[in-house]
């Protein structure tokens, strides 16, 4: 908390004196993005393109319905329009990679937002600024243990229902859950299914998983690995005719990265928890960062912000920060 608090005055005093942030006046940004059909990347790029503003820089968005080969082609096209700097959410960890080395031949600064390049190709960009997702992966695997042991059940059947498992965010979130998982030998992860973060394929991939298991005494816990697909899962149990709960009987959904229905859905017992990642924080530091690179300031190769559970005990402080 005490990391917050300082991230939060470091901000403000920022904030209160834009002016003399002389350096990024003037700069040109070019912010790409996967799909705006999103809240969570629109919320982000909302975010990001205010702080930048206040910088006295312009950001121009460039969006891909998480389509590699376009994102591709935007860097390319960002690039040749010469751009000061390239800020990107990556819809694909190793296809970006190209385009990265292209960029930095231009010498061209790139930042990383939200989702990770592939390891070790540290040198293609700047900075990357997120959340550790592996770590939230595993946040998520121990509330699924938690709950199902308070629910008096001994083990179970777990699913996951995925963002896009080509990106980096998915992949080492999935990572992270097994590992936990993988430590309690009476708990089986049996299915792990891609819905690319979409919330009606969400829906209807519980509803499958429901019936394929019906016979196999059943699924006890699906992680939902965002919370627009925590919404559609539960509406998916709910039509299979389960109760989202943590009950004995119950269908336990754990799910993350908050939305503005979380905290009603987990102080109705509905979503047993959540995950901290915010995308606002994300968009207002990676705009924060950018205006220090120009001022030349030294910037992390990494950083990550702080994250955690959320439960009953704590959601009252959340659901602000999640309110998009």
């Amino acid at each position: 908390m005490r990391r917050i608090a300082i991230a939060v005055a470091l901000s403000a005093a920022i904030l209160a004196a834009p002016s003399a942030q002389a350096a990024p006046d003037g700069k040109r940004v070019a912010l790409l993005t996967p799909t705006p059909a999103q809240a969570f990347i629109v919320e982000l790029n909302r975010a990001f393109t205010d702080r930048a503003k206040q910088f006295g820089m312009t950001v121009t968005s460039f969006f891909s319905p998480f389509d590699p080969a376009l994102q591709a082609q935007q860097v390319d096209d960002a690039i040749a329009q010469k751009f000061d700097v390239l800020a990107i959410v990556p819809v694909s960890e190793q296809a970006i990679l190209p385009a990265l080395v292209r960029a930095k031949a231009a010498k061209i600064p790139v930042f990383l937002v939200n989702s990770p390049a592939k390891e070790g190709t540290e040198d293609t960009y700047v900075t990357w600024v997120g959340e550790d997702n592996t770590e939230l992966g595993r946040i998520a695997a121990r509330q699924v243990v938690k709950a199902i042991a308070e629910s008096g059940r001994d083990g179970g059947k777990v699913a996951a229902i995925t963002g896009a498992l080509h990106e980096g965010v998915a992949p080492r979130r999935v990572a992270g859950f097994k590992e936990v998982i993988a430590a309690n030998p009476k708990i089986e992860l049996v299915a792990v299914e891609d819905a690319k973060w979409d919330t009606a394929v969400s829906e209807r991939m519980a509803g499958q998983l429901i019936a394929r298991f019906a016979a196999r005494g059943g699924l006890d816990a699906i992680y939902a690995m965002a919370d627009n697909q925590s919404l559609g899962v539960i509406q998916g149990v709910e039509a299979a005719g389960r109760k989202a709960g943590a009950g004995k009987t119950d269908l336990i959904v754990v799910g993350s990265n908050c939305i503005k229905p979380t905290p009603q859905l987990i102080r109705a017992g509905k979503l047993y928890s959540s995950g901290s990642q915010v995308p606002t924080r994300t968009g207002v530091l990676s705009a924060e960062l950018i205006a220090d690179h120009f001022n030349g300031k030294a910037t992390p190769k990494a950083v990550n912000q702080p994250i955690e559970a959320i439960t009953k005990e704590n959601v009252d402080k959340w659901e602000k920060p999640c309110s998009f």
